[in-house]
């Protein structure tokens, strides 16, 4: 009995549910990836055989058909170029970051983050239901709008608890998604560069602040809410159980980590599962995880902290060696 509340207690730890989720969320980013490698995706979807295309060995590649809608570099598929469209992508981060702190001191930062939060659940459930279904499928236009009238009941209706589902469905979409949208050498470049700007950010940029005074507010809102309302959400108005960052970021129990994060750790093993083998994908998925792991203990202590350096950084290692060694 002993035994199994300590089991119970160790299961009900933020850290260990966040990594069981993760690794959920990978599994359902391969069986995606497998999915579209059956050409369901592809503009002309006439030779799909089976529900998955399941690969022969652990070392055969997972190859996405050259019609299945890939995000088109505009300035070209170097390396340069990459790098260049990866910082037009932190800058725009930037911007949105620094409008998110402005309108928090002016008290509006709920509705933007819905307004992002809508635009981000429709379009992005649209564009992960259309590799599962085909293009030409009507399910992902609905998937969109139902997923667009849910966030909307769980804004109105203050039921936090729906939004950090739809976060985490969204952070599986993006991650699933992205390892097919990302071209070489794209999508090396992506994860690399986001996982150095998370440092920059925390420490350096406003993020890390905002993350702060948005905790601190949120802390004063409970610690203000009296007897009589410990049944309401804390606050007033249309939006008053709408966190202030919408789904752009995930409370577990005590842990609050940005939806970015975990559709990152989704990523980076389906691009090992696109650019090398079932194989790679394992190994990668290992080290990402390990990486988490790590980041838990390193920054243990600390209020705030990157959550993508080391699992990143850890993950695109594994990948790398994978690549020169096998």
């Amino acid at each position: 009995m002993q035994a199994e509340d300590k089991l119970t207690r160790f299961l009900l730890k933020s850290e260990i549910q966040l990594i069981i989720l993760t690794l959920a969320f990978q599994m359902v980013s391969m069986l995606t990836l497998l999915r579209v490698a059956t050409g369901i995706a592809t503009a002309n979807p006439q030779n799909v055989t089976g529900t998955i295309a399941v690969p022969t060995n652990l070392t055969q590649p997972v190859v996405v058909p050259i019609s299945t809608p890939q995000f088109v570099n505009p300035v070209g598929n170097g390396l340069s170029a990459s790098f260049i469209l990866a910082l037009v992508f932190v800058g725009a981060n930037v911007v949105v970051i620094s409008l998110l702190a402005i309108l928090y001191r002016k008290k509006k930062m709920q509705w933007f983050s819905l307004i992002v939060s809508v635009f981000l659940v429709s379009v992005v459930t649209a564009l992960y239901f259309s590799f599962l279904t085909g293009l030409f499928s009507y399910v992902p236009i609905i998937a969109g709008f139902v997923a667009l009238g849910i966030t909307l009941y769980a804004a109105f209706k203050g039921a936090s608890v729906l939004v950090s589902l739809i976060a985490l469905f969204v952070a599986l979409e993006l991650g699933s998604a992205f390892p097919v949208l990302l071209q070489a050498p794209l999508n090396w470049i992506i994860p690399l560069v986001y996982a150095v700007f998370d440092i920059y950010a925390v420490y350096y940029g406003r993020m890390g602040k905002l993350v702060k005074q948005v905790t601190k507010g949120e802390d004063e809102k409970k610690d203000s809410v009296t007897s009589v309302d410990l049944t309401k959400p804390p606050g007033k108005g249309l939006l008053r159980g709408w966190p202030e960052f919408g789904v752009l970021s995930i409370r577990l129990r005590d842990i609050e980590i940005g939806m970015a994060d975990i559709a990152f750790y989704t990523m980076v093993p389906g691009i090992a599962l696109v650019l090398s083998s079932l194989l790679a994908f394992a190994i990668v998925a290992v080290a990402v995880d390990v990486g988490m792991v790590l980041s838990f203990t390193v920054f243990r202590r600390s209020e705030v902290a990157p959550g993508l350096p080391i699992p990143i950084l850890l993950g695109l290692g594994a990948l790398l060696a994978v690549k020169l060694l096998i």
